[in-house]
Order: C-alpha cells, then structure tokens, then sequence
C-alpha cells in the first residue's frame, strides 16, 4: 500500500502535468493532426488528389496499417499496441524526476502522434492518411509527429548521450 500510495503522489506532482514545453507542443500537433483530417476526410474522395500531377500533394488515403501502410492488415492490434505506447510513454515519463527538454519534446509528439492515429482508429476502424510525396507512402500529421520524435531520440541518444558517457 506504501508503494501505491508513492507512486499516486508521483503523479499527482509530476512534471507532466505543468510542463510548458508539453502542455504547448502536445494540443497543437493534436489538434492540427486532428483538423487536417477532417478538412480531407470532408472534401476528398477516397484517392483523390490535389493538385492531381505534382510530387508533393494531398492523397486521400485510409491506412489499417501502422505508420506508411506498413501491417496493413493488423488494425485491431495495433489499436491496443498504440494504447499501450501512448499510455507507457506517459506513465514512464511522469516518473522521471524532470526529464532533460529534448526528452519533454520526445513524450510530447510520441503521445499526440499516437492519440490522433488512436481516435481514428476508434472512430472509422482506419486511420485517414493524406501527406502524399511521390514515392513514399502517403501519411499525415501524426506519422510525422512520431517519426519527428523518434528521430530527436535517436539524436539525443546518439549525439548527444554519448559525448556525455565519453567525459
């Protein structure tokens, strides 16, 4: 019971719940994942593209699979997989003392990447993709949110980690 009640107390206090760099970060992506959607989801038909013969364009796509139709025939589990991301990410985070900024931006898109992607897939059992870049598969704001994230981790760990192990 005095393990439970330590980590209530933890997050009660967390960093999380007044964090600046979060609480700016994480509604706008959301929020523009979310608007971007709608906007095409409400004005294109399924495989319409704007302009039609340009390599950068809005495609309207459904995507069952995870970022870049990659296991496209997964959807119901990676409903839950995105759940346990979004939730994991938040609640290992939150029990981090105060996580170093690049970290905070990191939890930030991860978890507003992976609740638009989330909503979708509650919502139409899909999840609607439109970012269409000649040769790569077509996404949306969300996808990028996570790539964004993982690159910056990816960054951090490489970059920037290991020149403070080498001290």
């Amino acid at each position: 019971m005095k393990n439970y009640n330590s980590i209530k107390e933890k997050i009660i206090t967390s960093w999380l719940f007044k964090d600046k760099v979060f609480w700016s970060l994480f509604p706008v992506i959301f929020i523009f994942d979310q608007i971007t959607k709608y906007i095409v989801y409400k004005n294109l038909s399924l495989g319409e593209s704007i302009p039609e013969n340009f390599i950068i364009r809005i495609t309207y796509a459904r995507n069952t699979g995870t970022a870049f139709s990659l296991f496209s025939s997964y959807g119901e589990i990676l409903l839950y997989i995105s759940i346990f991301v979004a939730v994991f990410f938040t609640f290992y985070f939150i029990l981090i003392e105060k996580p170093k900024l690049t970290m905070r931006i990191f939890i930030s898109l991860v978890v507003a990447g992976a609740l638009g992607n989330i909503i979708d897939r509650i919502r139409f059992g899909y999840v609607n993709d439109f970012i269409d870049v000649g040769f790569w598969p077509i996404f949306n704001i969300a996808d990028s949110s996570i790539s964004i994230a993982l690159t910056i981790y990816f960054v951090d760990l490489i970059f920037f980690d290991s020149k403070k192990n080498e001290n």
